[in-house]
């Protein structure tokens, strides 16, 4: 065995790991495998990348006399965790808002107090956004209007989002600042703004269209930007989340400087697989590819129906007539939900955006969503689709078995929203879709048996970022309330772990770079309390993110 006295130091590592499992997420020779399995097996970096995986004795016989030595001590190393799905510029911005969420107030008294303190200590006439309003986590609620919100807030002009992020409601200073009444036209584009029996404006405003106006006002200042990016950036780290797709640009995200800025930095926590709106991708001014070694872009994200909870998902058959769907959610009797485009307008643009090369992915939910986008996929990517083309469908709810295949047979790849099963899965199944769809809700089983590679996702802001939670509701299709639904989609813990970390990183067009630890690859890592490879399906949401890496560096530490 050489010294360290005899590696070149310009050539050895900058950090070893050993002492512990790593699970490289790799095919690999099988005695590789076991190595790392049994902690009998090391990783070498230098500069950010995999320069070595063997045997322990034969990669510390490549240390310098500068080479960190990382001992595991009993933990667990994996690749990098991957989220494919997720919205860091809203989470940010979101972030900042009055925190009216389920996942902090159980009861209604917890939200009026929250949104109380804040109108108490803003200047009247400012401007107060709130985040989270939740009618399945939060009880007693209660219906949610412009009265209720003016009677709250009467000199400020006031915005609560419910925590699917698809429906605002405002109150009547809000809409006097933006200059709509019962006058103004609606928004089209699956946007809604609802109308009383008395003809006058409800304050609930459904999709982006409608919305959109109401959270443009709320944009953090440019001086902040970076500031507020980089606390999200650190929420991804804390989890293990080495990437992410950004799924759609919204305030930080117009014209993508701040994020060029913190990619070329070598301290930043995530790398940032970009998907712009449509307009700016048609327009010509910018191009899918690298940007430097923390920011891609990649894409372009669509939006084609909507959310379960605005009654916006698009059905083949109708809503449940329930309390929950029809007075508190706004669900009116008979709604099967709405497409975003029309069929023609659809075509053109992907069409174009197919002809310059742009990876798509599309938010569909409902049953009849997802097969009628991919029925537009398929005249547009034609009967030889253009070669690893990598289109997507993003949150799949309700997709069917036969649209599955479809989208296998095209090359398009579902990225699953899975944890609607833990946090809503109870109410889905007895109040909003009932208990057969809910059963058929997220087939991340079905989907592998048709050949897919598919993701997770928690598209955050919408459900806290945590890819090994996502993991056990996908192994165990476990609810919140501790019920299962769906039990034959479920899937096996590695299965679970490569759609958060390498089949994840392929659909974001990545994976030659990150994904796994292989040689020549970046070195990001998740290191673990224990090893998720070997966990239960019911342990994955409870192992601990200990330390995080991300180009050979730690960038979060628990």
């Amino acid at each position: 065995m050489r010294s360290s006295n005899d590696v070149d130091p310009t050539t050895g590592p900058d950090r070893i790991l050993l002492g512990g499992p790593i699970t490289t997420m790799a095919p690999s020779h099988p005695t590789l495998a076991a190595m790392f399995a049994a902690g009998d097996g090391a990783m070498a970096v230098r500069d950010g990348r995999i320069i070595g995986l063997g045997r322990r004795d034969e990669i510390v016989a490549t240390r310098t006399r500068s080479t960190e030595v990382v001992d595991l001590v009993g933990r667990a190393a994996i690749a990098g965790l991957v989220e494919p799905h997720t919205h860091p510029d809203l989470a940010a911005q979101m972030g900042r808002w009055v925190d009216v969420s389920g996942f902090t107030h159980p009861s209604v008294t917890g939200v009026e107090t929250a949104l109380r303190a804040a109108i108490e200590t803003t200047p009247a006439g400012e401007w107060i956004h709130a985040f989270g309003l939740d009618f399945m986590l939060t009880e007693g609620l209660g219906v949610w209007h412009r009265d209720r919100l003016d009677a709250l807030a009467p000199h400020h002009p006031l915005v609560v989002m419910i925590q699917s992020m698809h429906t605002v409601f405002v109150n009547s200073l809000a809409l006097e600042r933006v200059g709509i009444d019962e006058s103004t036209p609606q928004p089209g584009h699956g946007g809604h703004r609802v109308i009383g029996p008395d003809g006058r404006l409800t304050g609930q405003m459904e999709e982006a269209a409608a919305t959109g106006p109401f959270i443009e006002v709320a944009g953090v200042p440019p001086e902040q930007l970076d500031v507020a990016l980089r606390e999200q950036y650190r929420r991804y780290a804390d989890v293990g989340i080495t990437t992410v797709g950004m799924a759609g640009s919204f305030t930080a995200g117009r014209d993508f400087g701040v994020f060029e800025r913190l990619g070329a930095r070598d301290d930043t926590e995530v790398g940032v697989v970009a998907y712009l709106r449509h307009g700016p991708a048609l327009s010509g001014r910018t191009r899918p590819g690298r940007v430097n070694d923390g920011f891609t872009i990649a894409g372009v994200k669509l939006w084609y129906d909507g959310s379960p909870y605005t009654g916006s998902m698009l059905l083949d058959e109708a809503y449940l007539e329930s309390d929950l769907c029809c007075c508190t959610l706004g669900i009116a009797p008979d709604t099967v939900g709405r497409a975003n485009f029309e069929p023609d307008e659809l075509i053109d643009i992907l069409t174009r955006l197919r002809d310059a090369r742009w990876q798509v992915m599309t938010h569909a939910q409902g049953d009849r969503a997802c097969r009628e986008m991919m029925e537009l996929y398929a005249r547009v990517l034609g009967p030889t689709p253009p070669p690893d083309h990598r289109w997507r469908l993003e949150h799949c709810a309700l997709i069917t078995a036969d649209t599955l295949a479809d989208a296998a047979s095209l090359g398009v790849s579902p990225s699953f929203h899975v944890d609607h099963i833990r946090w809503y899965g109870p109410e889905l199944a007895d109040h909003i879709i009932g208990p057969e769809r809910a059963a058929r809700l997220m087939p991340v089983q079905t989907s592998l048996a048709c050949g897919h590679r598919p993701s997770l996702h928690a598209d955050t802001p919408m459900y806290p970022p945590g890819p090994l939670r996502l993991a056990g509701t996908a192994a165990t299709r476990r609810t919140r309330l501790g019920t299962t639904l769906g039990p034959a989609e479920r899937v096996s813990v590695i299965e679970a772990l490569r759609a958060v970390t390498i089949d994840a990183a392929w659909q974001l067009g990545v994976e030659e770079s990150v994904g796994s630890l292989e040689v020549g690859k970046v070195a990001d890592l998740t290191i673990c309390d224990r090893d998720p490879a070997a966990a239960g399906a019911e342990d994955l949401e409870h192992i601990d993110v200990v330390e995080t890496w991300r180009r050979g560096r730690t960038v979060s530490s628990g």
